[in-house]
């Protein structure tokens, strides 16, 4: 059997084919290796988008079809819903979002209920194709539950891995390998317990496969007797040219030993031999260890992310008397919504930038250009083209929407302003990002507009966009607490003076 299996069933817009959906479904839920219950349970959540887009997507006696994809990995069940019918979110006049509103829009993602599909998938994902119509993608993971056996110990290094010592008779500093899926998994527990976003971490065999697909590099710092400690990592998201570092983590009980440096450091220089364009990074801001690293390593704050993630931390307290008068410790669990720092590399040089920047953010985008050490052209704004295009995801994990508009278009405006609704008030996204593509002259009127709807300014996103860079904004559907966010440096420091003073100005 090959590696990947993809399928297609084309449909007629009829609910009356309830069954060959079904069926289809069912069929490939059992080859992926799911249990007849959830197989079942799959099957009717397909079904139930299905009929939502036979229901609100086309007018009576419709002579559209419906495409329903199916794609079966090492890793993950796939279904992609096509069709043409009414574009997601518009169609009708979009209604105001505010915290703690109960009412949903009418429309096509309203009848998405998250009980069929959010509680059966693990990603969702929406995607308007402009003209080729509407995709609604839903994810799940083959793995189930993450089981932990008993530590064996590490076989010995490749040829390929010469472990390098970190500190004389104490610590090593290796490469990851395949088979250290299950220590990093509980090196992970004992940091985050099972909130850490990145759930792959948790499960060895899905790691597993993106290291041997070439999409993960990582370290880790080992004792003496095999027991991992210490894992940084960078991932390379459909190989392309950049790479994200992140989950550099060490064991409380091994910190303060220098042991996050010198894996980055060794890290950087298997980077390097990839070609890369850039690296990028989002470090935490209830501490500054994180930042002080990037810092140190030349990486540079672009953008500040408010709320972005929600961590668990395996926090301890003063030690207690326990029995036969011996200490223990207590542990306490800290979690809360983190803002982050992102910070980027590039690894390669890069030609003078065309920036369309909203001329009142103007000064600050300087700001952050000079500070990545890039050069930059900012010209005159123009109007949006005719007609745009965007695309909405969903995080189930992080309760993050993101509304990534790839051209900018007259008609997008609504558009936005319904899929920060339907993201808050639906999904129950507790903080929205708008990308905003910098190389489009339309992009300072789109800006105006979504300031209009409670947008305020983030940062720029380098090499994100297509054609360039992106242009973040973002919306808080949850309580920010300033004073809890610690960043390192003076630029983020200014940037975060910036952006609080934005969203009090826009009333975000």
């Amino acid at each position: 059997m090959p590696s990947t299996i993809r399928t297609s069933l084309s449909l007629p817009v009829d609910v009356r084919l309830q069954r060959l959906v079904l069926d289809y479904v069912r069929g490939l839920a059992q080859l992926a290796g799911f249990l007849e219950e959830e197989a079942e349970c799959l099957a009717l959540a397909v079904w139930d988008a299905c009929r939502n887009s036979i229901e609100q997507g086309f007018e009576i006696e419709d002579s559209s079809s419906l495409k329903l994809v199916g794609k079966l990995t090492p890793v993950s069940l796939v279904f992609s819903i096509y069709d043409k019918g009414l574009p997601f979110y518009q169609g009708r006049e979009p209604t105001p979002v505010g915290v703690g509103s109960e009412t949903p829009a009418e429309g096509r993602l309203s009848h998405q209920r998250p009980a069929g599909v959010q509680q059966c998938f693990d990603k969702i994902r929406w995607v308007y194709h402009g003209v080729k119509g509407n995709e609604l993608r839903l994810v799940k993971y083959r793995t189930g539950v993450c089981c932990l056996p008993d530590m064996e110990p590490p076989p010995s290094a490749s040829p390929v891995d010469r472990a390098q010592p970190a500190l004389p008779g104490a610590h090593t500093i290796r490469l990851l390998r395949p088979e250290d899926g299950i220590q990093i998994a509980r090196l992970m527990y004992r940091v985050y317990g099972y909130s850490y976003p990145i759930k792959d971490f948790y499960y060895p065999d899905r790691l597993q496969h993106r290291l041997t697909s070439g999409r993960y590099v990582g370290v880790v710092a080992a004792t003496p007797h095999g027991e991992i400690v210490g894992h940084g990592g960078m991932d390379r998201p459909d190989l392309g040219p950049l790479g994200k570092l992140g989950a550099l983590v060490v064991a409380p009980a091994h910190r303060r030993r220098g042991l996050g440096n010198l894996m980055i450091e060794r890290l950087q220089a298997e980077i390097m031999q990839l070609g890369l364009v850039g690296l990028f990074c989002e470090a935490v801001t209830s501490h500054t260890s994180s930042q002080k690293v990037s810092d140190r390593l030349g990486h540079h704050v672009t953008c500040i992310k408010l709320l972005s993630v929600h961590l668990h931390y395996k926090t301890y307290g003063q030690g207690l008397a326990g029995a036969g008068g011996r200490t223990k410790k207590e542990v306490q669990p800290a979690s809360q919504r983190q803002t982050t720092v992102f910070y980027f590399k590039y690894l390669a040089p890069v030609a003078r930038k065309t920036v369309y920047a909203p001329r009142w953010h103007r000064e600050m985008l300087a700001g952050i250009y000079r500070n990545l050490e890039t050069d930059v052209e900012f010209c005159e704004p123009q109007g949006p083209a005719a007609q745009g295009e965007l695309q909405v995801h969903f995080d189930q994990v992080t309760k993050t929407g993101i509304i990534q508009v790839d051209r900018a278009g007259e008609d997008i405006v609504p558009v936005i302003q319904q899929a920060r609704h339907d993201l808050c008030v639906i999904a129950e996204a507790r903080v929205v990002g708008l990308l905003l593509p910098l190389a489009q002259a339309g992009t300072p009127r789109l800006c105006r507009a979504a300031e209009e709807q409670g947008f305020f300014f983030s940062g720029v996103m380098p090499h994100f966009a297509p054609d360039g860079d992106f242009l973040r904004l973002q919306y808080l559907n949850a309580e920010l607490r300033p004073e809890r966010i610690h960043v390192s440096s003076a630029f983020a420091r200014e940037l975060l003076g910036y952006i609080l003073e934005e969203r009090e100005r826009v009333g975000g």
